[in-house]
Parts: C-alpha cells; structure tokens; sequence
C-alpha cells in the first residue's frame, strides 16, 4: 500500500465468537487455533490492500482505501477458516464492515462515531457471518449494478465464487444512535443462515436514539455489568455530569440479550412529586390502570413474572419514592434488575453502589505529545465534540497543552468538557483554556432540545445545589477555602461557628459526601472537592 487509508475509510472488524469458553475448554489446543487464525487473517487482509491498524487479543482492526477490497478480504478470510483443519478448539470468526469518515492523527484514527459503528456492526453478527452497513453498501451499488448485482473472488484451491448480499433491513444497534440498514454477506461456501441479529430490536425496549457516539468508559462499562450480575439493584452514583444516564443507557442495550423482556427507562428528571413515580414506571412500560387496583400494586403484578431490567434515571430529587418502590417491586419480582442513577445513594435493602467518577484526563505539568495525549478519554471527547462543529479541529503539537489544561481544569466531567469544545467553532483551544476561570459564563452552549439543566454548566450545578438543606449549602461555600486535600479536623476548625458546630459540621461532611457534592478519599483518610464545584461554591 502507498499509504494509510484516512478521510472515508471502509473498515473490517473481526472477532473469534465465544473465545472465553475455548479457553476454558481447550486450553491446550486454542492457541495453536489462534496462529492458524492469526496467518489466515494477516495473508487475507494483506493480499486485498487492508492496513491492520491493531490487534487486540484475537480481535482485528483493519482500514481498506474502497469497500471492495473489504469484502473480498472478508470472504477470503471466511472461506480460508471455513476449510482449516482445527482439531478440538473450532474458531468461528464474526465480522463487520462500515464506511465512514476517520482521519489517521499521529497513527490512531480519530472519527469515534464511524469506528464504534463498526465495532458494533461486527458485534451484531453470530460466528462465519459477515455483515455490511448500508454506507458500506452504497460504495459497491455501481460496481454491483455493472455485474449482476454479485461480485466475484477467486478461492484458495482455485475456484470463481460468487459474493452477494442479503437485505437484512433497519436495525438498531447497541450503539444507541440512529438505526441503520444492515446486509449479510452472502458467498459461496459460506454459511448463510442465521439467528436474529444481536440488536436492539431482538427485545423490547424504550432506549432513546442517542444524537452522539458513547466515547471511552470501557473499564466502567465493564465493572457495572459485572456489578449488575450479581445484584438486584445497582445505583450509578456521582456528581452532575459526569455522564451516568448515558452510563445506564449503554449498560442496558449491552445486557440487553439476558432480559427477554426488555429494557426500559424511567426518566424522572421532569417530575414534581414523589407519588408520581408509579405513574411514569407504567407509562413506560405502557400498563394501563385496572378500576379497584392501586397502580402500585398493578405495577407489582405486571413484573412479578418478568425478566427486566429498569433503569430509574435522576432519582436524586425522589429519593424517598424511588427507595421504597424498588424494594417492594425487587421483593415480589425475582428476575427484576434495576439500574438507578442518582447523586445520592437509595439506601434500599440489596443496593451496590458504584461510583461514577471524572474521565480519565491528563495531569499539570506533564508535556505530551498528541499521539499521548488522545490516549486519555477526556481528550478523545473534546477532540470528538470539537470535530462535529469544526471539522477542520486536529490535535497538534501547539494546542496539546491547552488541551491538556481545559480537560484537567474541568476536573474531566463530560458536560463540561462537550460544552468548552463547542467554542472550538469561535475560539481556538489556548483562548478557551484562559476562559475557564470564569467557566459559569463560557460553558453555555448546550444544546437547545436538552434539559434546561443540561444546557449550561451553572444549571447542571444549580440542580444539586436546590437540593440540599441551608446549612449544607453554607458547609460547601465555606469548604470552598481549601483549594487542596482538606482533612475533618480541619473542616470542623475553620467552618465552625455560631452558625455550624462541631457536631453539625460532621454530619453535613457525611451529607455532602452522601450527595456527591466533595469525595472522600479512603485510602488517604481526606477530603477534596472537584475544582468546577468549588468554584461554585464561592460564588455562592
């Protein structure tokens, strides 16, 4: 190849179905399996023009200049495993293939939404299937149109087989954004039936269409659903925007496949009184009432025999309801979950906590160079909101800095790092950076159709701080004298006064602390507040 693939790329992404369970059960044979697996990849996708990219586990990751070259390295690939000798441990490889537009920054490919579209397409399949994007389709209909609709590739042992492609129709992927027509890939000496895709359509389900791609949280992703399998109610917990719905949501349509009735979220945000918390559970899961029955009781029925799993969305503001509900629905419905995301914990019998902290963000005073930098999620997001409203963005040798500054200033809270780089259009990243010291007036520009609290960075803050007592809003302004770690000791003599005793002074550290507003710190036995809430605070 003469270069790299970057600006509208076609990408094959491969993956071994169920490689967990062969090594559990062949662990002598499976990594033999795996260089077979490992060549036959590399010599299909090298002789087709493909740039492997990267390779994690048995996973590949390959750019091609046209969708062409994809397919046929697909089919190459499919049939050359198909006729391997494998003894015990059989690999079946899935795979998917997307278009779409990714630039190549510092050897990582930056166009979030174009590769995890991919990675889901290939998620979507069952092993020996290969399945095409209708981005991708369009790329091959005047090639198709040319030859009778099939293209051709020549096999190993010499034969001309025939490549077509099946219309599978509009799916939904578990990437939550827009759904998007999906074909099989259909050759000859290839499998071609298949189960239902793995896609949100396979269960029922409320999930919303999301307008942006889910960035970085594999760790995360991974820990809540292994939390979520061994309890009945697990409560994402932190401070105002550091993404927890969209934590809950991506959870769900991950897990989705294991509640054969479905997924469904309860958003609470908008609600007013704590009675009328039953009311938005049957409207979502769509129960009408029954003359002589309470709601909650209809509600009790309606899951009792049913495998769910609920998401309860901003339960900070009816945290009373939303505790005593859960537990009377999880008491008479065994194969009911819920997820709950809230600045406070339910405090109901069986309740997990899992905190939800910052993302990952470069630290002060380090000089990185792009290609470090972009390894920190919070910088993938900025760059990525960055690039929807400036295409022209790029991580550069003479911005890293600030942007390194920004995502450590905003102490790496979604939000506010999706607001700051909306000024990308206006503003470059070092003017941006100068800004946020008066933050409350810069981050402004949320989007129109979000919720009022989610359009600027003081309403996000203003929701929280509404909802705690005088004295735990006087605590925080005053905690906001320490601009480090801060210690009980230390909070109870500088903040007390006529106003705020010892005692007092203790209990509101617990409430605070409760309510996400400042972060103890175990294993150093302080306290600390993010930065973005200090602020806040003292102009509070």
């Amino acid at each position: 190849m003469d270069s790299s693939p970057t600006g509208l790329v076609t990408f094959l992404f491969t993956d071994i179905e169920g490689s967990t369970r062969l090594a559990q059960d062949f662990p002598d044979d499976l990594q033999i399996a795996l260089d077979k697996h490992h060549k036959i990849i590399d010599n299909a996708f090298a002789s087709n023009n493909g740039f492997v990219f990267d390779i994690v586990g048995d996973a590949f990751y390959c750019a091609f200049h046209n969708t062409e070259d994809a397919v046929r390295a697909a089919v190459q690939a499919q049939l050359d495993i198909t006729k391997e000798s494998w003894n015990a441990a059989v690999i079946k490889v899935r795979m998917g293939i997307h278009t779409g537009h990714a630039e190549l920054m510092n050897k990582n490919y930056m166009g979030y939404i174009t590769l995890a579209r991919s990675a889901r397409i290939m998620s979507a399949a069952y092993g020996e299937q290969i399945l095409i994007s209708s981005d991708s389709y369009e790329h091959l209909k005047t090639k198709l149109e040319n030859t009778n609709n099939a293209l051709r590739i020549i096999t190993r042992d010499g034969i001309n087989a025939q490549i077509t492609f099946r219309d599978l129709g509009l799916r939904r992927l578990k990437d939550l954004i827009q759904p998007m027509q999906m074909f099989q890939v259909i050759a000859d000496g290839l499998h071609s039936e298949f189960p239902a895709l793995k896609t949100l359509d396979a269960r029922p389900n409320n999930l919303p269409i999301q307008l942006t791609s889910f960035i970085g949280r594999e760790k995360e992703l991974a820990e809540i659903k292994a939390q979520l399998s061994g309890t009945r109610i697990l409560t994402l917990l932190g401070p105002g925007g550091t993404g927890k719905t969209r934590l809950a949501l991506q959870a769900g349509a991950d897990v989705i496949d294991e509640f054969e009735n479905g997924v469904w979220i309860i958003e609470l945000a908008s609600l007013t009184e704590q009675s009328l918390l039953s009311q938005a559970i049957a409207d979502a899961l769509q129960i009408k009432e029954q003359p002589g029955l309470s709601l909650e009781k209809i509600l009790i029925e309606h899951v009792s025999s049913k495998k769910i799993l609920l998401l309860l969305d901003n339960c900070e503001h009816l945290i009373d309801a939303c505790s005593q509900l859960s537990e009377k629905l999880l008491r008479n419905s065994p194969n009911l979950k819920i997820i709950a995301t809230s600045r406070e914990g339910l405090k109901c019998q069986g309740e997990v906590i899992y905190k939800v902290l910052s993302m990952k963000h470069p630290e002060p005073g380090r000089k990185m160079v792009p290609e470090q930098l972009l390894q920190y999620e919070a910088v993938r997001l900025f760059t990525e909101r960055a690039l929807s409203v400036n295409p022209s963005f790029r991580v550069s040798n003479e911005n890293a800095s600030a942007l390194a500054q920004i995502c450590f200033q905003l102490d790496g809270i979604p939000l506010a790092i999706e607001l700051a780089a909306v000024r990308t259009k206006m503003l470059t990243p070092e003017t941006i950076r100068q800004k946020l010291n008066d933050r409350f007036k810069l981050l402004t520009g949320g989007k129109r159709t979000a919720l009022p609290r989610q359009q600027t960075l003081k309403a996000m803050i203003d929701w929280s701080y509404d909802l705690l007592s005088e004295n735990e809003k006087l605590l925080w302004r005053r905690l906001t004298v320490f601009s480090g770690r801060w210690t009980l000791e230390a909070a109870e003599e500088i903040c007390q006064d006529e106003l705020l005793d010892q005692v007092d002074i203790l209990d509101l550290m617990n409430e605070l602390t409760d309510k996400s507003i400042i972060l103890y710190l175990e294993n150093e036995g302080n306290f600390k507040m993010l930065e973005t809430l200090r602020q806040y605070g003292q102009k509070n």
